[in-house]
C-alpha cells in the first residue's frame, strides 16, 4: 500500500517527508503508514502528538518518540511505569529507587 502526502501540505513542512524517510534510515510498515498519517493531518514530521522533547528542549520527531512509546508500553517497568516501592527498597533520605 503507497501512502501519499498531498501537495498542498507537504510544502508548508520545513523538512519533507520524503526527505525524513530518506534521511531517517530503516522504517517498518506500521511505522511507515503512522507518519504518512501523521503528515497527512497537517503535522510535521519533526514534531509528534507525545509532545516528547529531547534533552537540549527541541521536540523529538515523530519516529524516534514513536518508538519510545512503544518500548515503554512493551516495558513499563524500565520507565518506572507501575512502580511500587516496597519498604526498604528507598534509602535514608527517602529517594525513590528508579
Amino acid at each position: 500500500m503507497i501512502i501519499y502526502v498531498r501537495k498542498d501540505l507537504s510544502g508548508m513542512l520545513p523538512m519533507g517527508l520524503q526527505e525524513y524517510e530518506a534521511t531517517f534510515g530503516r522504517l517498518s510498515q506500521s511505522e511507515r503508514k503512522e507518519l504518512h498519517e501523521w503528515v497527512n493531518a497537517g503535522n510535521q514530521v519533526i514534531c509528534n502528538p507525545w509532545y516528547m522533547a529531547g534533552e537540549d528542549g527541541r521536540p523529538l520527531d515523530y519516529i524516534t518518540a514513536s518508538r519510545i512509546v512503544d518500548d515503554m508500553i512493551a516495558s513499563p517497568e524500565d520507565f518506572g511505569i507501575g512502580c511500587n516501592p516496597k519498604p526498604g527498597d528507598c534509602d535514608d533520605d527517602n529517594e525513590i529507587p528508579f
